[in-house]
């Protein structure tokens, strides 16, 4: 396996196809809710509360999602949650063929789709590791950001054009999705995971404790704890914003994809990143792009103008993505892969969910204006803090071969 590279590595390309394809069609649904509450009951706070209940589960279950993920067959569980949540998407063209779509139905559905996010995260890390070799681990997360960014860019134009066309056709699109990625798990004979004797794997919340004994990681985290809310919450307000002055259904899925274009752009130029930047430069300058960026949407009227903004924001985070993510799947040992991806998914997104509820809110109540200033004074806040940290200037090192035990790792 060592000699193979990645594009001829069948197990990785099924893998990394078959998400590629589920990522597009959660991006085409991901622009869909929204448009669909917004077209039902006109209101915002509506909005965000949907994707409040998709955000929640996220943080809320990682840890028992990770420790799952550490007992049971990591293919069976991700092709069983593929399964879910096809099920789960289809119920939207049903509900409306029967006569309309409840509110409470989308709110169900937005948990669902959160709950089967994070099973299948947590699984995938430790999956990654079993077929590709350490020294391709950051090539393989960087492939896996473009693909990300890849649907990011295609999804929410294709989704803002099969809306216009009918509203439960975006979530017909998304279920199909879920079902080819199945497929492509199936396909993969490698297995998810090592071979498991009969020790005891654990508690749950033994992926904290060993992320947090390590402090570059543990910060890590805690930054990206602080920065989720800002991404959640943009995503609504820019959508908010376009529909404001007057964009169609279908020019906000082109706003959001070129807003993702920007992430796709950073995770093509990861790999060259990766050699030429240190981690501390890669973290410094995603936090003031980003803080940088959002006063910007104050004087921003046209949707295409909003999502380049957002492209210049988002333009770094592959980088760093590859870089943490990279030193999480090689150092953790296999049997607490799960746990480790759980627990950096938990406080990473522990307060992702406040983003599109305190947006929705503050739109609804305070306007647009005092929205925009709220998130780039939390930005700022989070630049100079993470320019200041002293942890981050330290990050572990990666040595070729098997993962580092618990008691050994740096």
């Amino acid at each position: 396996m060592a000699s193979t590279p990645l594009r001829r590595n069948r197990e990785f390309l099924l893998l990394w196809s078959g998400q590629a394809i589920s990522q597009l069609g959660s991006q085409i649904s991901l622009v869909a809710y929204p448009l669909l509450v917004l077209a039902i009951t006109g209101s915002p706070a509506k909005a965000g509360v949907v994707a409040f209940a998709r955000n929640l589960p996220i943080a809320a279950l990682a840890l028992p999602a990770g420790l799952l993920a550490d007992r049971v067959n990591r293919r069976r569980l991700m092709v069983a949650t593929d399964g879910v949540r096809a099920l789960a998407m289809a119920s939207i063209p049903i509900a409306a063929a029967a006569g309309g779509v409840p509110y409470a139905l989308i709110l169900a559905l937005a948990a669902i789709d959160g709950i089967g996010y994070v099973l299948t995260a947590v699984a995938e890390r430790g999956a990654l590791r079993q077929i590709v070799t350490p020294e391709q681990l950051g090539e393989a997360v960087a492939r896996n950001e473009s693909r990300m960014f890849g649907a990011m860019l295609a999804g929410p134009p294709l989704g803002g054009l099969l809306f216009g066309i009918g509203r439960a056709v975006p979530f017909v699109a998304d279920a199909a999705s879920y079902a080819i990625s199945a497929i492509t798990k199936l396909l993969i004979r490698s297995e998810f995971q090592e071979a498991r004797g009969d020790a005891a794997v654990g508690d749950a919340r033994e992926g904290l404790r060993w992320l947090w004994q390590r402090p570059f990681l543990r910060n890590c985290m805690l930054l990206f704890a602080g920065s989720n809310p800002i991404f959640t919450g943009l995503y609504l307000l820019i959508v908010v914003l376009a529909k404001h002055h007057g964009a169609s259904a279908a020019l906000v899925g082109l706003m959001l994809g070129i807003a993702a274009g920007g992430g796709l752009l950073g995770a093509l130029l990861a790999p060259a990143f990766q050699r030429r930047l240190t981690v501390r430069v890669a973290l410094v300058g995603e936090s003031w792009a980003l803080a940088l960026s959002i006063p910007l949407l104050l004087i921003a009227h046209e949707a295409l103008l909003i999502g380049a903004i957002i492209a210049a924001a988002e333009l770094i985070t592959p980088v760093t993505n590859s870089f943490v993510v990279g030193f999480r799947v090689a150092l953790a040992p296999d049997r607490l892969q799960g746990r480790v991806q759980a627990a950096s998914t938990l406080v990473s997104f522990s307060a992702g969910w406040v983003g599109p509820l305190v947006v929705g809110l503050l739109l609804q109540s305070a306007g647009e204006t005092a929205t925009i200033l709220v998130l780039t004074g939390w930005a700022l806040g989070l630049a100079i803090a993470v320019t200041g940290s002293r942890s981050l200037r330290h990050p572990p090192r990666l040595e070729p071969g098997p993962a580092p035990s618990l008691a050994t790792a740096s």
